[in-house]
C-alpha cells in the first residue's frame, strides 16, 4: 500500500508541472468563466446590498439590531442551507448551466421584490427567497469551472470566479449607498435585482454544459456516488474536512465583520450612505481584487515547486487578515480605519478560491458539487447566518453599558476566528498529498 500511494503521488504532482501543456484553455472556457464570474457578481451584489441598507431598514421598521443580523444572515441562509447540498446533488448529474440559469432568475427577482416590502416579516420573506436561487448558483458553478481548467491552473481560475464577490460588494456599496441616499432603500433593492434576470437569459443561451472530467490529465470515474458513500469519503479526507472548518471561522470573519462595517463607520464616524458606499466600493474593488488575484496567482505559481503552498499562502493571507479587523476596530481615526477595512479585504478572500479548488483535487469528480456545497453550507450557517446575527444580539444587550462603542467589542471576535480558520487550512496542508493520491486512485 505505501508504495502504491507513492507513485500516485508522483504521478500527481507530475501532472501539476505537465498538464497545462497537454490541456490548451479554449476561448469558450475563458468566456463561460468571465460570465460565470459576473453572475457571482450579482450573486454577492443581491446578497450584500442589504448591508449598507440596515440602519436605513432598521429607522424605517422600529427593529433592534439583532432583528436586522437575522433578517442579512439567517433571513438568507436558512433557506440556502437547506436547498444547497439537494441542489448540488442535483447538479452533480444533471445540467448545471440550466441550474445556475434558473437560479439567477429566482433570487435576481426575490432582490427587486425586497423592494416592495412594507415589513419586516415582508423583507424576511424576501431574503428567503434570495437564499432559494443563490443555493443553485456557487457550487455549480465551481464545478463548471473545474471541468473547464485542469488541476494545475484551477487555483487562478477559481481566483479569478472569487473577483465576483469583490465586484459584487462594490456594486452593492454604490447601489445600496447612493440610491438609497436620493431615493430610499427600497428603490436599492429593485435597482440591485433586475440586471440579473438580463444576463440569465444571456448566460443560458450563450455557454454550453462542459462535459465531466474532460481536462483531467488521466481518465477518472466521473460517476456519481450514493449519499451515504459520499459522506463517508468525504470524512476520511482530512484535508478536505479541515478546509471545511477552517471555512467556518474565516466565513464568520468575512460575513459576520462585513455585515456590520456600513453601520459601524455610520455610528462611529457619522458617515452618510452615500460616503460609506463610496469608502467600502472603493476599497473593496481595488483591495479585494487585487489580493484575490494575486493570491490566487501566487497558490498556483508557489503549489507548482511545492504543492503544500496551495494551501499556505492563502492560510497566511488569512491569518494577516486579523490585523486588519484589530486596526479597523479599535482605532480612532477614519484614515486607520479605513487602512484596517483594506487589510481585510485585500487578505480575506485570497483563501477562498484557491481552498475550493483543492478541496476539488481531494475528493472525487462525480463528488465536486456536492464538496462545494457542504463547505458553503456549514460555513455560511456559522458564519452568514450566526455572524450577522450574534454581532446584532449583543449590540443590542450590551448598548447600555457600552453605549455607541459597542460595535467595537461585537466585531473584534472577527479578528481571532480568521486567525483559527488560517491555522486550520496549514494542518490541512499536512495531509494534502495522501488524499491527492486517494482521491486519483479513485
Amino acid at each position: 500500500m505505501g508504495v502504491e500511494l507513492d507513485v500516485d503521488r508522483t504521478t500527481t504532482e507530475e501532472g501539476l508541472k505537465t498538464g497545462a501543456a497537454k490541456v490548451p484553455i479554449s476561448a469558450p472556457a475563458v468566456y463561460a468563466l468571465a460570465l460565470l464570474t459576473a453572475i457571482y457578481s450579482l450573486n454577492f451584489l443581491d446578497r450584500t446590498v442589504i448591508n449598507i441598507l440596515i440602519d436605513p431598514i432598521k429607522r424605517t421598521f422600529h427593529v433592534s439590531d439583532a432583528v436586522m443580523g437575522f433578517i442579512s444572515g439567517f433571513g438568507f441562509v436558512i433557506l440556502y442551507s437547506i436547498l444547497a447540498a439537494p441542489v448540488a446533488r442535483w447538479a452533480d448529474r444533471g445540467s448545471r448551466r440550466n441550474i445556475i440559469t434558473w437560479g439567477l432568475v429566482i433570487w435576481s427577482g426575490m432582490t427587486a421584490l425586497g423592494g416592495v416590502a412594507r415589513n419586516a416579516l415582508q423583507l424576511t420573506l424576501s431574503r428567503f427567497g434570495v437564499g432559494i436561487g443563490e443555493a443553485a448558483g456557487t457550487a455549480p458553478s465551481a464545478s463548471m469551472i473545474s471541468d473547464l481548467y485542469p488541476g494545475e491552473r484551477r487555483s487562478t481560475a477559481m481566483a479569478f470566479y472569487q473577483l465576483g464577490p469583490a465586484f459584487g460588494i462594490f456594486l452593492g456599496s454604490f447601489v445600496g449607498g447612493w440610491v438609497n441616499h436620493y431615493y430610499g432603500w427600497h428603490r436599492a433593492f429593485f435597482v440591485a435585482g433586475v440586471p440579473g434576470l438580463l444576463v440569465a437569459l444571456l448566460f443560458r443561451f450563450t455557454v454550453r454544459e462542459p462535459r465531466r472530467g474532460t481536462v483531467e490529465r488521466t481518465k477518472v470515474d466521473t460517476s456519481q456516488q450514493r449519499l451515504g458513500e459520499t459522506l463517508r469519503y468525504m470524512s476520511r479526507q482530512t484535508c478536505y474536512m479541515l478546509i471545511l472548518i477552517g471555512f467556518c471561522f474565516t466565513t464568520f470573519t468575512q460575513f459576520g465583520f462585513g455585515t456590520w462595517v456600513a453601520p459601524f463607520l455610520g455610528r462611529i464616524y457619522h458617515l452618510n450612505t452615500a460616503q460609506i458606499g463610496t469608502y467600502m466600493g472603493a476599497i473593496t474593488i481595488v483591495a479585494s481584487v487585487s489580493g484575490t488575484l494575486i493570491g490566487g496567482y501566487l497558490s498556483d505559481w508557489a503549489g507548482r515547486r511545492k504543492i503544500e503552498w496551495k494551501i499556505y499562502v492563502p492560510a497566511i493571507c488569512s491569518m494577516g487578515a486579523a490585523a486588519g479587523v484589530l486596526l479597523f476596530v479599535l482605532s480612532h481615526s477614519l484614515t486607520l480605519c479605513l487602512a484596517g477595512f483594506v487589510i481585510v479585504q485585500t487578505l480575506s478572500p485570497v483563501h477562498v478560491g484557491p481552498m475550493v479548488a483543492v478541496s476539488h483535487s481531494v475528493v472525487k469528480v462525480g463528488m465536486r458539487a456536492f464538496a462545494t456545497s457542504l463547505i458553503y453550507l456549514v460555513a455560511e450557517l456559522l458564519g452568514l447566518g450566526a455572524g450577522p446575527y450574534l454581532i446584532g444580539v449583543f449590540n443590542d444587550h450590551f448598548q447600555k453599558q457600552l453605549g455607541v462603542n459597542v460595535i467595537r467589542y461585537t466585531m473584534f471576535p472577527a479578528a481571532v476566528t480568521t486567525l483559527i480558520g488560517g491555522l486550520l487550512f496549514v494542518i490541512a496542508a499536512q495531509y494534502l498529498r495522501r488524499d491527492m493520491a486517494r482521491a486519483s486512485a479513485g
